[in-house]
């Protein structure tokens, strides 16, 4: 009897995307020069920019699940109620990712500051 074998699923967590680059920064920095220093301190921020964004899509596709969910009548009878009820729900939880991700932008910003001063 054979077993198919699921693809390996990466979840979005800073522990499966921190080692994407690692095959290209290692020889690069072995080396003393500042220019690669200071791609490879790019490339990680846009690294960290990346998983940020994905998480903002998560939390997006979630919110579009349960408004689906709620417009379908999964969660019960569709009543004016329980439809804002869902509605507010989505809207806050939209509401607390965007400000997550407005909050990532900023520190990503001063974190890349900080990092490239570092350098030099």
């Amino acid at each position: 009897m054979t077993t198919i074998q699921k693809p390996h699923e990466k979840s979005v967590n800073a522990s499966n995307y921190d080692s994407v680059f690692i095959w290209w920064y290692q020889p690069w920095m072995a080396t003393s020069s500042s220019a690669v220093k200071a791609q490879y301190i790019w490339f990680d921020m846009l690294n960290d920019t990346m998983r940020h964004e994905l998480e903002f899509f998560a939390a997006m596709a979630e919110s579009s699940r349960t408004l689906t969910s709620c417009m379908l009548g999964h969660e019960g009878l569709n009543t004016p109620s329980l439809l804002a009820s869902c509605y507010q729900k989505v809207t806050s939880d939209m509401t607390k990712a965007t400000v997550k991700r407005m909050q990532k932008v900023s520190e990503l910003n001063d974190e890349l500051k900080e990092r490239i001063w570092c350098e030099i």
